[in-house]
């Protein structure tokens, strides 16, 4: 008896200290005093077994109002999905969590056309990372919930050109600067209790509006609290069947779209409100294989063609018709099936899919720096 009771003891310690690791445990806290006086603190979770002679990626999470970027990481699973074994085994990054140092990230409200001294701040903290570790530039993420969300939003018009990839959650921008941020692919998630997802409509709008392809997705809620998400989990609840529980379209479309390049996603949550869409945008599965796929400038780091269709075949060569993002033809390409150095001529190939008043005999591949 005495021997059981030494057991269940040490059974109950383990699984205190298991249930007592937060992911702040696992990020560094670190500050940074700006050009400009201003102190930035922030979280910085660094990949294991970082390589200096390697170029990781960075994610940056701004959190939303009421809390601190702490308590945010660890209560609302804010660091999620990046933070995850399984997502940094397959692509292994950095992870900044940065403490907002004013009232505002920027992007209430209609645009200024000056960044704000919180933005600047996490620019600049950035820059002094570059210093320190090896980054690669080419693969900067941005995303952030509420108040995050539109911090995320004026981050990419402001600096439309730095970031590879947006993930803004349950709030809006300027859609009047939608030219700038569209140079960023984004997906953006949104609960339809949230103000009848007015925000999410607002930028997918704006973006159809000035002629680039979204593709809208709406699922059925399934949980609302991270307490939620670790029963379904526990009762072995798939994280697509969680997340994308009854897509609109099809789970298995929404993954070939990744595939193909999709540069702009919209996902509505029926049924979810403000808070429960930070939940499920951050246990998204298939997030970070879109993330990770993008390159600044708004191009794919998988190169994927569909250079043949019967009408076009010419013996072993193909001609192809090249397209810019905003469906202006670059050239008219016959090439054979040796390489693709003269026609990428240095940059990305991603498949668009069909746009509108371009001859959809002809395979239209998209050429993003």
């Amino acid at each position: 008896m005495k021997n059981l009771t030494c057991i269940l003891l040490l059974s109950v310690v383990v699984l205190s200290s298991a249930q007592q690791t937060r992911d702040s445990d696992l990020m560094k806290s670190l500050s940074f005093r700006t050009s400009f006086g201003v102190t930035l603190n922030y979280l910085l979770f660094v990949p294991e077994n970082y390589n200096a002679s390697v170029k990781y990626p960075l994610v940056v999470t701004l959190h939303g109002s009421g809390s601190t970027n702490v308590y945010q990481v660890d209560n609302n699973d804010q660091a999620h999905p990046w933070i995850e074994d399984d997502v940094q085994a397959q692509w292994p990054h950095f992870i900044m969590a940065p403490q907002c140092p004013s009232g505002t990230w920027g992007g209430m409200g209609a645009s200024t056309g000056k960044i704000s001294d919180a933005a600047k701040a996490v620019l600049e903290a950035i820059e002094d990372l570059k210093k320190q570790y090896s980054l690669d530039t080419n693969r900067f993420i941005i995303g952030g919930f509420s108040l995050g969300g539109s911090g995320t939003y004026h981050m990419i018009e402001m600096k439309p050109d730095f970031w590879a990839a947006a993930v803004p959650c349950a709030a809006g921008g300027d859609s009047s600067k939608i030219e700038l941020m569209a140079r960023t692919p984004i997906w953006h998630h949104h609960g339809s209790n949230d103000m009848d997802g007015a925000a999410l409509k607002r930028m997918s709008a704006a973006l159809e509006n000035h002629g680039y392809p979204v593709l809208r997705v709406t699922v059925d809620q399934v949980v609302n609290s991270p307490a939620g998400w670790r029963n379904e989990i526990r009762k072995g609840t798939k994280p697509e069947d969680i997340i994308f529980k009854n897509a609109r379209p099809s789970y298995d479309s929404l993954v070939r779209a990744i595939e193909s390049g999709e540069r702009f996603i919209f996902q509505m949550f029926n049924g979810g409100d403000h808070e429960s869409a930070r939940l499920n945008a951050n246990h998204n599965p298939l997030l970070p294989k879109w993330a990770f796929s993008k390159v600044k400038g708004g191009g794919s780091t998988k190169i994927v063609m569909n250079l043949r269709s019967r009408d076009q075949a010419v013996g072993n060569r193909s001609i192809t018709r090249v397209y810019d993002l905003r469906g202006n033809l670059i050239r008219n390409s016959a090439f054979s099936n040796r390489g693709l150095h003269d026609l990428t001529n240095g940059y990305y190939i991603v498949n668009s899919g069909s746009i509108k008043g371009i001859d959809s005999r002809w395979s239209i591949l998209l050429l993003t720096k």
